[in-house]
């Protein structure tokens, strides 16, 4: 049997230009996407993280006094992030599921970044000690 055109309708996410099946999927990818916005805006702005959590309904967890204080200007060390002890890595992201992206550059093989969970959010480290490797 011969296969004819058909027409087929498309809804497109007016921020990141994804395409839907249907119109309520694409608002939902809108709403997604305007909501990661709103929390790296407020992120960058200084809010804590217990404030973008508790506003945006990130996270159902507990959270420590120390994790709940955490902004943009603090730092910190994960030693298996190109082998560095020091305080190389800040919060350049924070997804509208709340996922954590942290960046910097540890290591003479220059910027890395990572999604890493809540809970490796330890020892704070204020913004003066952050560590940029100079080579």
């Amino acid at each position: 049997m011969e296969k004819f055109p058909e027409q087929v309708t498309r809804y497109k996410c007016p921020i990141c230009e994804k395409e839907y099946r249907s119109e309520r999927d694409a608002d939902h990818c809108g709403y997604e996407n305007l909501k990661e916005r709103c929390i790296n805006h407020d992120f960058k702005a200084g809010f804590t993280l217990e404030q973008i959590f508790d506003m945006y309904g990130l996270y159902t967890g507990r959270m420590t006094d120390e994790q709940k204080r955490i902004t943009k200007d603090n730092c910190f060390v994960f030693s298996h992030l190109q082998c560095c002890d020091r305080p190389a890595y800040q919060i350049v992201h924070i997804s509208a599921s709340g996922r954590i992206t942290v960046g910097g550059k540890g290591s003479w093989s220059g910027y890395y970044g990572c999604e890493v969970s809540l809970d490796s959010l330890k020892n704070p480290r204020p913004k003066e000690e952050l560590y940029v490797d100079p080579k």
